[in-house]
């Protein structure tokens, strides 16, 4: 498809009205994805975990004085973005995200961190971005691209790949499927499926897939790291984080919607998932454009 379908765009904005902000009991900085551990760190600091995968990203994208553009494709509530800030005061980032109220909640915050000055927010499609050619010095999705049709994200790929200077990199973080779903057994199939429908998502990416269409698309050096032993650590926190919630809203008599109900199903059976090693991993995946 050469762009997200309007009911899976309707499908991701229900998901996010009405889960959004229950990611603030999973990241008191908002961040919406895993984290990642190194010998010598507190497993159970959660936080520290979270952003040490931002970290990540950002070192992978190998920045130099020169480059001072960096686009955040699907950036949630910025917290990605926020630390990028942090880090680098000297350069701009712009997250875009096809939520309207995320780009609301995201600006409210950034106005009274200090250093959130260069951050811009853009409310957008990043199948159908809204920056020119060759204009990004850096871009990195972190945890979102699997919001894109298809199992290759192609749509998304292209777009990356337009608005990325030849020369620079891009980093992709997301959780990989390794081989066609449609193969999977009958367990493993039921917690794909209900994962995807509880996180509002049409597949996984192909690992296969998504490399060969970024070299298509004009990538190079591509290169795919496994992080799911690294990632392990701060998916452990999932079910208890999950039964803490539970219990609070129980406690205050408040009723879940489907929803966020479903949200919570995926966020335990991704356990599952996840130790399915021969069909699922959690990669990074960088390269960059080719001169």
């Amino acid at each position: 498809m050469a762009h997200n379908s309007n009911q899976h765009q309707q499908e991701v904005l229900q998901y996010y009205l009405d889960t959004g902000l229950d990611y603030g009991e999973w990241s008191r900085e908002f961040n919406m994805h895993f984290g990642y551990y190194t010998f010598g760190m507190n497993p159970f600091r959660r936080e520290h975990m979270l952003d040490a995968m931002n970290q990540q990203v950002f070192d992978h994208l190998h920045l130099t004085e020169q480059d001072l553009i960096v686009y955040d494709l699907g950036c949630g509530l910025a917290a990605p973005c926020r630390s990028f800030a942090k880090r680098f005061p000297n350069k701009n980032i712009k997250g875009v995200t096809i939520v309207p109220w995320q780009v609301e909640k995201a600006n409210e915050i950034n106005r009274v961190r200090k250093g959130a000055e260069n951050i811009e927010m853009v409310l957008g499609d990043y199948t159908q971005l809204p920056f020119t050619e060759n204009s990004a010095d850096g871009v990195y999705a972190l945890e979102s691209c699997c919001h894109c049709e298809g199992l290759d994200k192609g749509a998304f790929v292209k777009e990356m790949m337009r608005v990325l200077k030849p020369g620079r990199r891009f980093v992709i973080v997301d959780g990989f499927i390794k081989r066609d779903p449609s193969t999977f057994g009958s367990l493993l199939g039921y917690c794909y499926h209900q994962i995807l429908k509880g996180w509002a998502l049409p597949s996984f990416p192909h690992a296969g897939l998504l490399t060969k269409a970024i070299k298509e698309a004009g990538g190079d050096q591509v290169e795919v790291k496994d992080f799911s032993f690294r990632v392990a650590p701060s998916v452990m926190h999932s079910p208890f984080t999950v039964l803490f919630f539970l219990f609070k809203k129980m406690l205050h008599g408040e009723k879940l919607n489907p929803v966020r109900i479903g949200h919570l199903k995926a966020c335990l059976l991704g356990l599952i998932l996840g130790m399915h090693r021969k069909s699922f991993s959690y990669c990074l995946v960088t390269g960059i454009k080719k001169e």
